[in-house]
């Protein structure tokens, strides 16, 4: 699984990543990865992972700045001791080598196919049909599903996804990593794992979705 896109100095060389390894505030080395909204956060040579909300990281001058996520891939960064920050797509760190190192936060997209069909088509949003047959959308945002339902203003953000599956049984599905789910079946104590998720849409046609 990939989290992020990260590019040395120069852009020259891109690779992607499950974590970013920086240098903290006091020059200790950390590794951190994204999960469920939060970051995992773990101090090189040691094996426990912290979940925390932001990162004190040291960009390219040697200065001292926090981050945040923020929802569309965005981060916020902030400066040590200052009252504000700024919104950017792209954090530019000290690597444990001390190289300089930009990284972005890979989005999510779905690859849709309907039941029978040789090809699909990629969208941010996936309209689904929730436990009671109402009409919703889901979209990714900072690895949570966002859930709005057809006509509401605004929406919610939950680990899960509760939608009706094509025999029209009820299912709920958590991501699993960069480009899996973990699905269970309503009242079931245990699940499964897959790369696919089977779902109905508005119209009661019969859709497959996969992270992408």
């Amino acid at each position: 699984m990939s989290w992020f896109s990260i590019n040395d100095d120069q852009g020259l060389s891109e690779i992607e990543a499950d974590a970013i390894r920086y240098q903290s505030w006091d020059g200790t080395h950390w590794e951190a990865k994204i999960s469920s909204g939060k970051f995992l956060n773990q101090k090189a040579d040691e094996a426990t992972e912290t979940e925390v909300d932001h990162l004190n990281y040291k960009t390219w001058d040697g200065s001292n700045w926090t981050l945040k996520l923020l929802p569309e891939n965005r981060f916020l960064h902030q400066k040590q001791g200052a009252s504000s920050g700024h919104e950017d797509i792209i954090i530019q760190y000290l690597d444990w080598d001390n190289s300089k190192s930009t990284a972005k936060k890979k989005g999510f997209k779905f690859h849709h196919t309907k039941q029978g069909a040789l090809s699909g088509h990629e969208d941010f949003i996936a309209h689904y049909l929730m436990w009671d047959g109402s009409p919703w959308t889901a979209r990714i945002v900072n690895g949570l599903f966002h859930h709005t339902r057809r006509g509401a203003p605004s929406g919610h953000e939950d680990v899960i996804m509760n939608y009706k599956s094509w025999d029209g049984s009820n299912w709920s599905s958590r991501i699993l990593g960069r480009y899996g789910f973990l699905h269970t079946r309503h009242g079931a104590n245990v699940g499964h794992e897959f790369y696919f998720l089977n779902y109905r849409t508005w119209d009661g046609s019969n859709w497959s979705l996969k992270l992408i």
